[in-house]
């Protein structure tokens, strides 16, 4: 398997615009890549018109729902602290070392009459405690925390927590069920990799439309009949979450290439909270290359000043040529966000030492990537920010 390819579990996700350049040379998920590639359409119908497909192309005409505006408080950090810490923090998390999974490809057998196999390399993964007295100095009380709550057949769904800063956004919340919340499949792995997916084996849709995302499942919290979710997003608009209810389950109406709207027992659509965005900053390097940084994500523009002498923009995507990013604070500390150098395919690089302790990362055409932190970054202290070999420099 090639590194460049090595396997869409924990590959960046791309834009919506460069997912639908694509057309060969990508290896199917070990997951359902066809639930993936429905859930891209979704997104894209979903921020272009008010009639939404869904990933099985049934259309979901949008609730009128009044939009909760949060008004921007200073929270209590008594009563968020818990929350920071699940969020932001190590609470339900734990540092994990690199690792190699292997996976059994389903229905490929080699010549030798084996199942054929394939190895994925996991990188390192760091978290940090997170002080609540800190946090909310950091997100200048611009946090939504009044519940909003929607029920849909047997389930449940609570929104317990918004934050944004008009490039991501970070959404907490809660699934439950009384019997078991089959809706997701959800592990380790899947927290480190891409995220909780949808089970299709059942007959219930979700999805916060709006933006890219991964969904983090607390699994030291969660029960069977309630999961603990956090959903660190990309490129939002309005966000909203989108609920289906289906008299069959979802593999049962693929399989039968049925018109999925005579399925739909129920749908509804819900206005996630609109908080105020938490504020940024802007890096440069010398070349005019951009970072926007909040104290939960950074987008970068980088240009071949940055990604090197092979990437060309008419052929590369510049996510493909960023392999390390690393912020430097004035007190000489660093937050190392990522170093994956497998991703340009032109150095060396040794598996055991690759390190995402990001949340989220995504990449869009125009030579920009955005990166959701798995923790607050303090924007007021930072010293610089260095991509790949490059320094950038507060404006």
């Amino acid at each position: 398997m090639s590194k460049k390819y090595e396997d869409n579990i924990l590959a960046p996700d791309m834009s919506i615009e460069e997912f639908d350049s694509i057309t060969d040379g990508v290896e199917d998920h070990v997951f359902s890549e066809r639930y993936l590639a429905r859930k891209e359409q979704m997104m894209k119908q979903t921020s272009q018109t008010r009639a939404k497909t869904s990933h099985l192309g049934i259309k979901i005409a949008v609730a009128a729902a009044a939009l909760v505006v949060a008004t921007p408080f200073v929270a209590n950090a008594a009563t968020n602290g818990e929350l920071f810490a699940r969020i932001w923090g190590k609470d339900g998390k734990k540092d994990i070392p690199a690792h190699t999974e292997i996976y059994v490809e389903e229905g490929k057998i080699r010549d030798d009459g084996t199942p054929a196999s394939y190895e994925v390399n996991y990188p390192k993964v760091e978290y940090t405690d997170v002080d609540p007295e800190t946090a909310e100095k950091l997100l200048e009380g611009k946090i939504s925390t009044e519940p909003v709550v929607a029920t849909i057949g047997d389930y449940k769904f609570t929104i317990n927590a918004v934050v944004r800063d008009g490039t991501s956004a970070v959404v907490d919340y809660t699934i439950e069920k009384e019997g078991g919340v089959d809706l997701l499949n959800y592990s380790q792995l899947d927290n480190e990799a891409k995220g909780a997916w949808l089970n299709e084996d059942q007959n219930f849709f979700y999805m916060i439309s709006g933006g890219h995302n991964k969904t983090y499942v607390d699994l030291s919290r969660s029960t069977r009949d309630k999961l603990y979710c956090t959903d660190y997003i990309a490129v939002t608009d309005s966000l909203k979450l989108e609920l289906v209810e289906y008299t069959k389950s979802l593999t049962a109406i693929h399989k039968a290439e049925q018109n999925p709207d005579d399925y739909i027992k129920d749908q509804k659509t819900i206005s996630i909270p609109k908080t105020d965005k938490i504020s940024k900053v802007h890096f440069e390097s010398d070349a005019g290359e951009t970072i926007d940084l909040s104290a939960v994500s950074m987008k970068l523009v980088v240009s071949g000043n940055t990604l090197g002498e092979h990437y060309d923009p008419q052929a590369s995507c510049a996510m493909d040529f960023v392999g390390k990013v690393k912020i430097t604070f004035k007190d000489g500390s660093e937050y190392l966000v990522f170093d994956e150098k497998y991703y340009d395919g032109y150095h060396d690089h040794d598996d055991s030492k690759e390190v995402a302790n990001h949340a989220y990362l995504v990449g869009g055409l125009e030579n920009d990537m955005t990166v959701v932190f798995n923790r607050l970054v303090d924007t007021g202290n930072i010293a610089k920010i260095t991509v790949n070999e490059t320094d950038y420099f507060l404006k």
